[in-house]
């Protein structure tokens, strides 16, 4: 005799996959449902969501089962889940007056003319917009290589402008982390709010860190790139009456 689905067996006691249906993977089972693995294996183990084990000991889920709990309301969620342009949102409203007001006193502000300042800000925006995309992503996402190498050009431009205005590398990153600040502000303001399970929270904040990180790094190698370049041009570009420097004079 054929065993039946036992919804409420354990995970010690693998069962057979049955035939017929379309079955989900874990992962795939919480996408549909929109909750993390944690609450949909919790979830498994009390009964409150079928499930079976193959002989191997993976989970799936009967998609129609999936289906017959959540209906044609919305999907189960213990907890929201984030909007990337809701962070996108909070993340750029961080830079108000008062923020802005505070950077134009410090040295490296003023060292950009308007032009090149409202260039950052634009960048700026496109960068906030670049990290969330890429936080939400999935890990195997193919698009993620193209974000991060979109903001790493950033991040270059970021170092050049900063080398070529007369700014040290200290002072160039200084800028780059406080207009990082507010991104960060705004991701841990999210997770406060919506009381996110600590292993999204810190997947999340560790997945626009190390974003931005990489980002900075791309900022210090420009700049150092930069002086580089104009070190090697500078004897050839050195003149005394007419003549190279160093060179003997009668």
């Amino acid at each position: 005799m054929p065993r039946q689905r036992n919804p409420e067996r354990k995970p010690d006691a693998p069962t057979p996959e049955p035939t017929g249906g379309r079955w989900l993977t874990i992962h795939e089972a919480c996408a549909f449902l929109g909750v993390d693995q944690s609450t949909l294996r919790r979830w498994s183990d009390s009964g409150k969501v079928p499930v079976f084990r193959t002989p191997g000991g993976h989970r799936r889920y009967a998609e129609a089962d999936l289906r017959a709990m959540v209906g044609e309301g919305p999907r189960l969620q213990e907890r929201p889940r984030v909007s990337r342009q809701a962070l996108t949102d909070r993340s750029l409203s961080g830079y108000e007056d008062e923020f802005l007001r505070a950077a134009r006193e410090r040295p490296w502000y003023r060292a950009y003319g308007t032009a090149n300042q409202e260039e950052h800000r634009r960048l700026g925006r496109r960068l906030v917009d670049l990290a969330m995309r890429f936080a939400s992503a999935p890990a195997v996402a193919g698009d993620r290589a193209s974000l991060l190498d979109e903001a790493r050009v950033i991040g270059e431009h970021y170092g050049r402008n900063g080398a070529a205005h007369g700014l040290s590398a200290a002072e160039t990153v200084e800028a780059f982390m406080y207009f990082r600040f507010p991104v960060a502000r705004a991701v841990t303001g999210l997770i406060a709010e919506q009381d996110l399970a600590a292993n999204r929270a810190v997947r999340l904040y560790a997945e626009i860190n190390q974003f931005l990180d990489q980002v900075m790094v791309a900022t210090i190698e420009a700049h150092e790139a930069h002086d580089a370049d104009r070190r090697a041009r500078r004897p050839s570009d050195r003149r005394d009456d007419g003549l190279v420097a160093g060179a003997p004079q009668a």
